[in-house]
């Protein structure tokens, strides 16, 4: 499906956001021109002690350039680039970030309906070969009724397989349960409508990554008690488990 994220832009405009871009400014910068907004997105520079923690931002960029670049030529759910340099991205704005219109949608079947779409948009991006890494609500926007996918810093070659996009499956289920806790009620529908959509190799897998992963329910039990604001991952982690293991466990 060919996304419909603004793409196509003047070489005039695309000069004055080269421009722009290339002038010193916030890591993430809000521009208007042309009566039409755009993101810049520039190198992150940090310290000794955050590159320690959050590893290589150079990296990190080039990780993303090569995701846009190869997912807007395979014509996958993302934004178009609209201009690049050797430091920075610019692309269109997307409107707020799905975990946003969640919260925001007073409209109970409009909100889970768009979970059910992000879901199915997470399949089909499976489809075309790709993992996003750390899929979140945070990282999907709606541009005219159609999803996409944000934010590729994590993105890894090695994790466009199977196991890759199952892991995918897993995380953007527990970042639902975690930080849309009104949504997990329609996680399971969501599930759903990802498994009608997907490769039937991932449903399996996803089970399995979670089979592994069931100690972590044991040993954040007493976190898990805390207040929500403290612990909502924490309380998620059960959540998720049951989400993907409970037709196993009636199996067995």
């Amino acid at each position: 499906m060919e996304n419909k994220a603004p793409q196509n832009v003047s070489k005039g405009l695309r000069e004055l956001l080269e421009n722009r871009a290339q002038q010193d400014g916030p890591r993430v910068e809000r521009i208007e021109a042309d009566d039409r907004v755009f993101w810049i997105k520039r190198v992150e520079q940090l310290d000794l002690r955050y590159r320690l923690q959050k590893g290589d931002p150079r990296k990190a960029f080039e990780r993303e350039r090569q995701a846009y670049h190869e997912m807007n030529a395979a014509q996958a759910p993302v934004p178009h680039l609209v201009a690049e340099g050797c430091d920075f991205l610019v692309l269109p704005d997307c409107g707020l970030d799905l975990r946003k219109l969640l919260e925001r949608e007073g409209d109970v079947s409009k909100r889970d309906q768009m979970l059910l779409d992000a879901s199915v948009m997470l399949a089909n991006f499976h489809k075309l070969g790709f993992a996003h890494g750390r899929p979140s609500p945070k990282d999907m926007c709606q541009v005219d009724g159609q999803m996409l996918l944000l934010d590729f810093e994590r993105y890894k070659h090695q994790n466009n397989t199977p196991v890759g996009q199952a892991r995918d499956l897993v995380v953007f289920a527990f970042n639902v349960a975690a930080h849309s806790p009104e949504m997990r009620g329609v996680l399971p529908d969501a599930m759903a409508a990802y498994r009608a959509a997907a490769d039937t190799a991932i449903w399996p897998l996803a089970q399995r990554w979670c089979w592994w992963f069931q100690w972590a329910d044991w040993v954040t039990k007493p976190l898990q008690k805390r207040p929500e604001g403290r612990s909502k991952e924490f309380k998620a982690i059960p959540v998720v488990l049951d989400l993907f293991l409970s037709d196993r466990k009636a199996e067995a």
